[in-house]
């Protein structure tokens, strides 16, 4: 799966099962995830609700680096390889990728005020928004990216078109990504290597002279001193 599109799908996993409590919800009700699309009205929606927008892509600078690297996870669209644990075994290459950050909005909405306190608790533990130390897995590639928050949480109370009211949380994050500029290379390991048996002395006299590598090479023991 290209890039954003990997993100996305691991921001919107990461708040599937969310749950609110009252006294008419039994053992709880769930919470719906969804991505805010041209079509989307919030009167045909179910609540409550995480709407999740993109609001900007831009270069991080502070992380910006050149040359060429070991890329220590299958990048986009490569098959992983024998062991992922290692990713001193990647057999990929490429120049230092472009960093990026990737900004989202994420909007929560209620019926209820109560549903809405219920759900700031929750998304500030550490498995979601937390003040610091965020994180993103991303399952299609096997990194855990920094998700970082930027703002929030801030509260609105509107009206939606059918005239009820709604009550809105609202977060600014920030999730870590990057992009390549170049193809990816792909690293091959030797099968076998040849090496040259050359006589030293013919060497230092400025000749090559390949020895057979299967003959035995006997050496005579200097002579004693005073011989």
């Amino acid at each position: 799966m290209p890039f954003l599109l990997n993100e996305d799908k691991a921001l919107k996993q990461k708040f599937q099962g969310l749950m609110v409590h009252d006294a008419t919800s039994g053992m709880g009700r769930k919470v719906t995830v969804r991505y805010r699309n041209p079509e989307f009205e919030l009167a045909d929606s179910t609540f409550p609700l995480v709407l999740i927008s993109h609001t900007r892509i831009s270069r991080d600078e502070e992380r910006e680096s050149r040359g060429i690297v070991n890329v220590h996870y299958a990048p986009e669209g490569y098959e992983p390889w024998a062991d992922m644990s290692d990713p001193t075994q990647s057999p990929y290459m490429a120049q230092v990728p472009i960093p990026l950050n990737v900004d989202y909005q994420l909007d929560v909405y209620a019926r209820k005020e109560l549903h809405i306190i219920e759900l700031t608790g929750a998304l500030m533990g550490f498995d979601f928004l937390p003040p610091r130390f965020g994180y993103l897995p991303v399952g299609e590639d096997g990194t855990i990216r920094r998700l970082d928050l930027l703002g929030g949480p801030d509260y609105t109370e509107s009206k939606d078109e059918q005239g009820k009211r709604l009550f809105c949380a609202s977060w600014a994050l920030r999730v870590s990504s990057e992009i390549f500029a170049y193809d990816i290379s792909t690293l091959t390991p030797a099968q076998r290597v040849l090496i040259d048996f050359l006589d030293k002395q013919a060497w230092d006299e400025g000749s090559v002279r390949p020895l057979d590598a299967t003959h035995e090479v006997t050496k005579t023991p200097p002579a004693p001193p005073g011989s």
